[in-house]
């Protein structure tokens, strides 16, 4: 934070407000809040954290409570705001690495089972047969299919250690590889690439009105909306669209070859597609519950500025995280596109 900032926020007119406002004076009170308040400046923290940090300092204010019960869930209630999204972060890999886990697991007893039939085959074969041309062939055959499997194994948990457990979209992981790739590329080129942030309205709501397994569903159906889009470019070698899960509610689309205007056109059908969407609900059996329920989402526009420089990766999304929590901020579900420069 610059100087400037810091003597703004340690000014004596902020102090006289808050002591106008109830706040104790010469208190840990005081410090707590003009720390709060300070947070907007730092750039590490999204656009919902910083506006989550402010209506938190408002509610203190308004509601005047401070005890020293009140001051221990404040600070608590901060920590959480800030690491909120490394604790999503966390609770995605874990989840990712179980199932990992759980995939080698399957495999490795498969397999364990196959090396079995193997040895099996073999005493067997050498047993029964006696030329030994037939011998060679049946026991490499029996070698060729557990190394073909075992093969298979490997490409299958490099796949899903790129993939989201849940929504079979790519992952944090392996939007980052991708990202980075591709936004060196066309930082040499010159050529226009955009990004897309997409975050679910109300999410949180939705979970609670109808349980984490519906909202599971939420997030399958709008990763099946995004995959079906991704076909409408196909191999196509001027433009790509390439869908991610970014973490929690949150997907991310990285558009190479695609200037803003180009982007904000996809934008707005992905907006549509999925709000014309009939969720339905169902029990275990697959008996219908309710239908028609309505999924929306906000969704950030921004475009590659190759003036960023070392920062532009950064950049790129920060200003697709701003877009989407402006679209947020003037009613959810629409688009928003930020000037990036």
């Amino acid at each position: 934070m610059t100087q400037q900032c810091a003597n703004f926020f340690c000014s004596q007119d902020v102090v006289s407000s808050l002591i106008r406002a109830g706040v104790p004076a010469n208190s840990k009170w005081g410090a707590l809040i003009l720390y709060m308040r300070s947070i907007s400046e730092y750039d590490y923290l999204s656009s919902e954290q910083k506006q989550q940090m402010q209506n938190l300092v408002m509610q203190i204010i308004r509601e005047g409570d401070f005890s020293e019960v009140r001051f221990k869930d404040i600070v608590r209630r901060k920590e959480q705001i800030l690491y909120q999204p490394w604790n999503k972060k966390l609770e995605q890999t874990f989840r990712e690495t179980v199932a990992l886990i759980e995939q080698t697991r399957t495999q490795n007893m498969l397999r364990t089972k196959e090396v079995r039939d193997l040895r099996e085959t073999t005493i067997n074969t050498v047993t029964e047969q006696n030329v030994l041309e037939a011998m060679v062939i049946e026991i490499r055959a029996s070698f060729e299919k557990v190394i073909t499997h075992m093969e298979q194994d490997t490409q299958d948990l490099v796949e899903m250690s790129y993939t989201d457990s849940l929504t079979k979209l790519s992952n944090r992981r392996a939007f980052d590889r991708y990202f980075q790739t591709t936004l060196a590329e066309y930082l040499v080129t010159g050529k226009p690439m955009s990004l897309l942030l997409l975050d679910i309205d109300n999410f949180k709501k939705f979970n609670d009105s109808y349980g984490h397994r519906i909202g599971d569903q939420a997030l399958v159906t709008v990763a099946g909306k995004l995959t079906g889009y991704a076909k409408k470019y196909g191999t196509s070698p001027n433009c790509g669209f390439f869908p991610a899960r970014f973490g929690g509610e949150e997907f991310v689309v990285v558009l190479p070859g695609m200037d803003r205007s180009q982007a904000f056109e996809d934008a707005e059908n992905l907006r549509t597609i999925i709000e014309e969407y009939d969720f339905i609900i169902r029990d275990h059996n697959g008996q219908v519950l309710q239908k028609g329920i309505k999924i929306t989402v906000s969704i950030g526009v921004a475009e590659l500025n190759c003036a960023w420089g070392e920062e532009a990766g950064s950049r790129l999304v920060d200003e697709a995280d701003k877009a989407m929590y402006q679209a947020k901020a003037k009613g959810r579900n629409q688009v928003c596109i930020t000037n990036g420069r």
